[in-house]
């Protein structure tokens, strides 16, 4: 995202994030990739990643908003909480996300980082 486009998407603090997946008002999509992922991730999250590990580093994952479309076929579903790991991927994902025509996203800054500094349950 370019300094002179619109921001898409919501930011929303780790502790909101919670009450909003917590009360099934909104979803989690943790961004971070399947390793990352298995190491710790906040229960009923739902890991698409944004980037796939592979012998040459980070790649994008190719098929992210196919597998998001597929999760969440209803674009006006509930509000998209999306995280990754401190908040540059999960930006770079829910504007994503937000461009594929989703109404509610928003982008937990700090990403897990920010979750589990703040004492919030991990799985």
């Amino acid at each position: 995202m370019s300094d002179d486009e619109p921001q898409r998407y919501v930011s929303v603090d780790a502790e909101s994030a919670c009450v909003l997946v917590s009360s099934k008002a909104g979803a989690l999509i943790d961004v971070r990739t399947p390793e990352e992922f298995a190491e710790s991730h906040a229960p009923a999250a739902i890991n698409i990643p944004f980037m796939l590990q592979t012998n040459e580093g980070r790649k994008h994952n190719p098929e992210f908003l196919t597998q998001v479309r597929q999760q969440f076929p209803d674009s006006s579903s509930p509000q998209l909480v999306v995280t990754c790991a401190g908040g540059s991927r999960g930006t770079s994902a829910a504007d994503a996300i937000a461009k594929a025509g989703y109404a509610a996203v928003l982008c937990m800054p700090g990403g897990m980082k920010a979750w589990t500094a703040r004492g919030l349950p991990v799985e």
